[in-house]
């Protein structure tokens, strides 16, 4: 049989959105102890998404009163949850009304504290931190989790956004035509083996390389618990069937990721919507209602493909993935010294919208909201101290126990009050059952980010 070289992954990967990369996972627990398979999807609208556009619109006053763009010129509708609350919500929302009972809508989400740059916020919607750090995802699937032997960290179907984050090993992006031509090359050659010459000298290299301490060290002694685990991820990635290119892009991506999902090759995916959100000028601001149009066909696409698409025999694929449709920040109302018919936007992180739905969340609720909801609302003490232009709307104050806005206007800004990604992702941990030391906190010196109890099934 055919061997497969590293020039030869590196070369098939190149074809696609990226490179292949096989790294370490570590040791591993059995896959699903309690027969319970439980997988992560985040959708991701790169760029800075502006809420208005869907589930946290603003009534056509308020652009009449100069306050804040709006190019859709139409007047918002009402999204009602389960729980009673209600959202304005555009037209553009339109295609998700029929999976509207398999999400929940998180308005007024605060994102960081104080930056507000692309590498900064989507560092701090995947680590915490606005300079980057571990990934939130791979703790969603560790061994501690139950995580596979042999799987991957994450799968990425698209090119992955810019962003700082070391610890987004073990993940491939997932080009289905790059991937169809490794899969095939994998079938043909054998497993690599740690019982003939090359596995034998190779093994004894690296385990000489462990020896002692220090990040080399440690690297080594994570590349030889790799060895171990690379029969299992060949066989696994040789298993892997392509779907045909001949149906849509959003199916097929749902398609690829649920044959990963059920070869244990990983437990969580990120999709990349790449329709250039990022709005500063006038002339792509007015590019916004069909910047959403596309978005948000493309999201719904994905939840009817994980409605329809089997995971096994009695459970389709949102029946085991938890999804999260996320931006990195929101946009502020309008740019300034620009008049309100030809207005850009800037970033906005004091406000975003998140979507939540799948297993374990529970779905159809309106949770959150954002101030300045029309153009007579004034703006609290702590928002103006945070934006004392008033160019962005701010996430209102949450009891993160009943779920409710709070009617109080702070006199003093304190990020304890607020809904945060924090609280957001916290709840997926505790989803996904991810020990408590793990958990986020809202700043230094500051306990954990409340779990969002009231959003779990």
């Amino acid at each position: 049989m055919q061997t497969v070289s590293r020039r030869d992954v590196i070369r098939i990967g190149a074809l696609g959105a990226g490179t292949l990369v096989l790294a370490g996972t570590g040791p591993t627990a059995a896959a699903d102890p309690d027969g319970d398979p439980h997988f992560f999807l985040l959708v991701v609208l790169d760029g800075g998404a502006d809420p208005s556009y869907m589930f946290d619109a603003r009534p056509l006053s308020m652009t009449q009163a100069g306050k804040i763009q709006n190019y859709l010129g139409e007047e918002p509708g009402v999204w009602r949850g389960s729980n009673g609350v209600t959202t304005l919500a555009t037209r553009l929302v339109a295609p998700l009304r029929p999976f509207g009972d398999r999400f929940s809508v998180l308005n007024g989400v605060y994102m960081t504290p104080s930056f507000d740059g692309h590498l900064q916020n989507m560092n701090f919607l995947f680590s915490g931190s606005p300079f980057g750090g571990d990934s939130f995802i791979p703790h969603l699937n560790s061994p501690e989790t139950g995580r596979p032997p042999g799987s991957l960290d994450a799968v990425l179907p698209t090119e992955p956004p810019f962003l700082n984050v070391n610890n987004h090993s073990s993940v491939v992006p997932l080009e289905p035509n790059a991937l169809e031509q490794l899969a095939q090359r994998l079938r043909a050659a054998e497993p690599p083996r740690a019982d003939d010459g090359l596995g034998r000298f190779v093994r004894s290299r690296i385990a000489a390389a462990a020896e002692g301490e220090g990040r080399m060290a440690a690297g080594a002694r994570r590349m030889l618990a790799s060895l171990d685990q690379a029969p299992d991820v060949h066989r696994k990635l040789a298993a892997l069937r392509v779907p045909d290119g001949d149906i849509a892009p959003e199916p097929r991506a749902i398609a690829l990721i649920a044959e990963c999902f059920r070869l244990a090759l990983s437990r969580s995916a990120i999709y990349v919507l790449h329709e250039q959100f990022d709005v500063h000028d006038a002339d792509q601001a007015k590019l916004q209602p069909k910047l959403f149009t596309d978005a948000v066909a493309r999201i719904a696409a994905l939840f009817r493909a994980l409605v329809e698409t089997p995971f096994d025999a009695k459970r389709s694929m949102l029946d085991v993935t938890t999804v999260m449709v996320a931006s990195e920040f929101g946009r502020t109302m309008r740019a300034p010294e620009m008049p309100i018919q030809a207005t850009g936007t800037n970033h906005n992180q004091f406000a975003n919208s998140i979507l939540l739905g799948g297993k374990r969340i529970r779905t159809g609720l309106v949770i959150g909201a954002s101030d300045l909801v029309d153009e007579e609302d004034a703006p609290s003490k702590a928002h103006l101290a945070m934006d004392p232009a008033l160019e962005k709307v701010m996430g209102r104050p949450i009891d993160c126990t009943t779920l409710s806005v709070r009617p109080v206007r702070p006199e003093a800004f304190d990020i304890e009050d607020y809904l945060t990604i924090g609280s957001v992702v916290n709840t997926l941990y505790a989803a996904f059952c991810v020990p408590k030391a793990r958990y986020r906190s809202n700043g230094r010196n500051l306990p954990a980010a409340p779990v969002l109890d009231g959003l779990l099934a």
